[in-house]
């Protein structure tokens, strides 16, 4: 007989390696039905919860000091993607150095250690021809971070100054617009857009009209995928933990914001911050919660445990009529 504490470990360790866009309850479900060789269908409120309580945790996780990491880095891990990219960056970094010092390793890495060719644009960023994604993004973070572009009010979002401009095209961009950015200017080495960077630091001509050719020929790709794109961004959409939910009329007067769907994790963040903006944890037991009148409205009672916001939210979740 499998215990529910063997199940609930198990499904964290599987939504540690998952991702939340595509991974959905019923995954889960049959991911710990296949590993444990048992049915589980009369546990699906069980798991549903137990993955509300998962998503909510990392989110507390990431507002707690951890003394292991640097203020550096933390000043980049502003949301779960982030905090993703750079702990993978820490883990490859023993990997990234013997690639440097080996040209044919360099070649055959893979993964988020995969040596890249760069756009014209981006190697006058990096000083670099190639670059491996992880470390174009470290260098972006520390150069965000030494010129003060993130904004104050909200660290998520970017200021570009006139460097950042030249690469992007805008004034300001946040940093889920920022990765998709990027990725039009990181090629596959090898491929037709691979250029160089002369002894000047200037990209040369030929490099340039290689650049053009391929960034067409990227263009004309793009422009042919565009019509399939909403079709599959509704799908994913549609699906997973972090599919957007519609909201009911007394959460969307609490959140202030307009918006009638959203998703759990994102509703649940947005709780915590207000609780922690207005300083709602009882100073003797901060997993207890002491409600002001906005929270009172919304949740009908005067105080909860912290882990109980998942359960207090689900009558504020609309199924969609099929």
């Amino acid at each position: 007989m499998v215990s529910d504490s063997e199940l609930v470990g198990r499904l964290r360790e599987f939504l540690s390696t998952s991702d939340l866009t595509t991974t959905t309850t019923a995954t889960v479900r049959r991911k710990l039905e296949e590993d444990f060789g048992i049915d589980l269908s009369d546990k699906k409120a069980f798991i549903r919860e137990q993955v509300d309580l998962y998503l909510e945790s990392q989110f507390q996780e990431n507002e707690e000091e951890d003394d292991g990491l640097s203020t550096e880095v933390k000043s980049e891990v502003s949301d779960d993607e982030e905090e993703e990219v750079v702990a993978k960056v820490k883990r490859t970094s023993s990997k990234k150095k013997a690639v440097k010092k080996n040209e044919s390793v360099k070649r055959k890495a893979g993964g988020f250690t995969k040596v890249c060719s760069l756009s014209p644009q981006l190697q006058k960023f990096t000083g670099e021809a190639e670059l491996a994604r992880t470390e174009v993004v470290k260098r972006m973070w520390n150069y965000i971070r030494e010129n003060n572009l993130q904004d104050p009010s909200n660290r998520r979002n970017i200021n570009c100054d006139d460097t950042l401009r030249e690469l992007f095209g805008v004034d300001t961009i946040d940093m889920f617009q920022m990765n998709k950015a990027l990725a039009k200017h990181i090629w596959p080495l090898d491929s037709d857009g691979a250029s160089t960077i002369t002894t000047s630091g200037l990209v040369s001509s030929t490099a340039k009209e290689k650049s053009s050719t391929a960034m067409k020929k990227r263009r004309k790709q793009e422009e042919d995928e565009d019509s399939d794109e909403p079709k599959r961004k509704e799908k994913r959409q549609n699906s997973g933990i972090l599919a957007p939910l519609q909201l009911s009329n007394a959460l969307i007067k609490f959140l202030g914001t307009g918006e009638s769907e959203m998703p759990r994790s994102n509703v649940v963040k947005r709780i915590w911050e207000y609780i922690k903006q207005n300083d709602l944890q009882d100073p003797s037991d901060k997993r207890k919660i002491i409600c002001d009148e906005k929270l009172k409205e919304l949740f009908h009672v005067d105080t909860f445990l912290g882990f109980g916001v998942t359960k207090l939210l689900t009558p504020h979740f609309i199924k969609a009529e099929r």
